[in-house]
């Protein structure tokens, strides 16, 4: 979908949420929170995490870039957050998905 696309080209965006996302898909945020709960079950911030998360652990499992590296590839700039998120997404930590 074009918010799904518009997540993914953004990623590494630590700014990226629901009012950018709104501006640059041209919905409100009533129709954006309305189609994506529709489309996933998840609000629009969830999802926006999701995309992040998933995008996250692919790239940490290929084992190419340090956890730091990744962190801000996903657009975390806190590596506490980043680990409660990742934690909270697939009940290990960042460190222990690389090991």
């Amino acid at each position: 979908s074009l918010i799904t696309k518009i997540i993914e080209d953004r990623i590494a965006d630590p700014d990226l949420n629901i009012n950018v996302l709104c501006e640059l898909a041209r919905v409100s945020q009533k129709q954006l929170y309305r189609k994506v709960k529709q489309l996933t079950g998840l609000t629009t911030v969830e999802y926006i995490k999701s995309i992040r998360m998933k995008k996250a652990a692919v790239l940490l499992s290929n084992k190419n870039f340090t956890v730091a590296e990744v962190m801000y590839m996903v657009g975390f700039s806190s590596h506490s957050y980043f680990a409660k998120c990742f934690y909270s997404a697939f009940g290990k930590t960042p460190r222990q998905l690389v090991d």
